[in-house]
């Protein structure tokens, strides 16, 4: 069994656990999206006290692009600020945003050559620079094993707020299964859920948005279905949520209901 499959295996015994601990009876029945015979390819159907639901699994991940723009700034930064920080003895702590274009872009094409800048000054003074982006910063620290630690945002919108953040990775995958296996499910005569899951998988590039609450989610899948909703009939009866960060059994389910 791949890493994904086990991943999202456990995230949907989590939910049947705890539609199990609600009182209902809920058993995993097929898993579609395994079986190229099956007419459907969500994730799983689950027999809910004898009703069938449709439930696909979905990351709560970064925007898509935030892998190849973290290849990039590597690229960009790792070789020339290893030198630097050879050459003066120190070692280099780099922080900056990865940068994917226009969005969240504050210093255009030479923002890496800023980054590189701000290492030349961080050795010449002995201390930590800043750059005017509010994310960049470059210290040098005295080292007997001297070179450059890259220690990147894993954001590319370049907004503080949690919920856009959550936007630019949820939107586009979530419109995409709307219009496909949820649609499909739902037109087959199925009920159909949503489990979003914030835990990241193991090995994966993707990062997920793991310190949103369950309220910033929630509003923000509330804001894309009714985007959904507006030129299409209903295709969600529920979404769900594996938080990142789950809390004591005792004070929290492992998996919470967004929305119903």
């Amino acid at each position: 069994m791949t890493a994904k499959f086990e991943h999202e295996d456990e995230a949907l015994r989590l939910l049947c656990s705890e539609l199990t601990a609600r009182g209902l009876q809920a058993t995993i029945t097929a898993h579609p999206d395994r079986d190229p015979r099956h007419p459907l390819s969500v994730d799983a159907l689950i027999r809910v006290d004898g009703d069938e639901w449709a439930v696909d699994h979905c990351l709560l991940s970064r925007s898509q692009i935030l892998p190849a723009a973290m290849r990039a700034a590597e690229s960009a930064l790792q070789a020339e600020l290893d030198q630097i920080a050879v050459a003066s003895g120190q070692m280099i702590v780099a922080s900056y945003l990865p940068q994917a274009g226009a969005v969240g872009e504050r210093w255009g094409e030479d923002y890496y050559k800023q980054i590189i800048e701000l290492g030349k000054r961080a050795v010449a003074t002995g201390g930590l620079v800043s750059g005017d982006d509010g994310f960049a910063t470059v210290q040098a620290i005295p080292s007997e094993t001297p070179g450059a630690v890259l220690t990147p945002f894993t954001d590319t919108t370049g907004n503080p707020l949690v919920s856009a953040q959550v936007t630019a990775g949820l939107r586009e995958p979530l419109l995409k299964k709307l219009d496909g296996q949820l649609k499909k499910a739902r037109e087959a005569g199925y009920r159909t859920a949503l489990l979003l899951d914030q835990v990241p998988r193991p090995g994966a590039q993707s990062h997920t948005v793991w310190m949103a609450s369950p309220t910033v989610v929630a509003g923000v899948a509330a804001s894309i279905l009714r985007e959904h909703r507006e030129k299409n009939a209903r295709v969600l009866d529920q979404v769900w949520l594996r938080p990142g960060l789950p809390a004591s059994p005792l004070v929290a389910p492992a998996v919470h209901l967004l929305i119903a």
